[in-house]
């Protein structure tokens, strides 16, 4: 017989995306021309995508409206081979949109999120899906999550947690969980925003690193782009550069990111090897236009690995 499959279940948002993606140069207080992209993702979503394409068994727990928006991210997820019998929905309801627009080399520059269904995602809504969800080799956790529900969860799952910090508004949402996250991926200002201390560089992001460890964190990774990531546990802090990408479009780089952690900790991957595979995932994101870049996979995520070993 075959090794047993890994299991992941995502709580978290699961979005429609609406991009613009100008030609030339953001005009400003002006009418760009460019294209316009309609997709699924939302953290919680895309981090799914992204696991099931890495070939982990995966399960959505997201928030949806009864719209149409709603049936895309199910016709999405099921492609993908994610399972959405978790999802909840909500009646009257408009399903979680992200519009953004992005500059010409692909980076985002401005962004308006409609994800009030969101808060629809209480503890009391939660509760009937602890049992499935503690049958999971690990569970993510996006912030996108209520602060209260983030904590029920910790309180109740007792599978290893991956969290997301998601962005500086919702980033301090995760601090009763922290004491029980297996492994926590803040970017460098999300960090900042969970220890107080700034976030400039390697160094400073070895401080905030380490003091997310004080805070009861098992291993924290925090992004700073295209120069790489600090990652700390409680024997050692690394610093890894990021290598050389051909930025198409960097939104999801983060979701690929936190995915690849996921799947190096459900596979006991050591720190330094979840940070390379975070790394080899979000490096092939950006070379997509997709939010899911199409090419991630083990293997590729594993050859890119060996190029950042390097």
């Amino acid at each position: 017989m075959g090794e047993r499959r890994l299991r992941c279940a995502v709580v978290g948002a699961a979005n429609i995306d609406i991009g613009g993606f100008p030609a030339g140069r953001l005009s400003i207080q002006d009418s760009t021309p460019g294209r316009v992209r309609l997709s699924a993702g939302g953290v919680g979503r895309n981090i799914a995508c992204n696991l099931a394409r890495l070939g982990v068994e995966t399960r959505l727990v997201a928030p949806l409206g009864d719209d149409a928006f709603a049936a895309i991210v199910r016709d999405d997820c099921a492609r993908a081979g994610v399972d959405t019998g978790l999802c909840l929905s909500f009646a009257g309801e408009a399903s979680s949109s992200y519009l953004f627009i992005a500059d010409a080399g692909g980076d985002m520059q401005l962004a308006v999120n409609d994800m009030a269904v969101c808060d629809r995602l209480t503890p009391e809504a939660m509760a009937p899906r602890l049992d499935a969800l503690n049958e999971m080799d690990a569970v993510v956790l996006d912030a996108n999550l209520p602060a209260e529900t983030l904590a029920f969860l910790a309180e109740n799952l007792r599978v290893p947690l991956v969290a997301d910090a998601v962005s500086t508004a919702k980033a301090p949402r995760l601090a009763a969980a922290l004491p029980r996250l297996a492994a926590l991926k803040p970017n460098a200002i999300e960090a900042e925003t969970l220890t107080g201390e700034p976030v400039h560089g390697p160094d400073s992001a070895a401080r905030a690193a380490r003091r997310l460890i004080e805070l009861g964190v098992e291993r924290a990774f925090i992004t700073l782009g295209e120069r790489g990531v600090c990652c700390a546990d409680r024997d050692e802090t690394l610093f890894l550069p990021g290598g050389a990408v051909r930025l198409v479009n960097a939104t999801g780089a983060g979701d690929a990111f936190t995915a690849a952690l996921t799947w190096g900790v459900v596979r006991g991957l050591s720190l330094r090897d979840c940070a390379v595979a975070g790394l080899a995932a979000a490096a092939i994101a950006v070379e997509s236009m997709e939010t899911v870049s199409p090419e991630i996979s083990a293997e590729n995520v594993q050859k890119r690995m060996e190029v950042l070993r390097v």
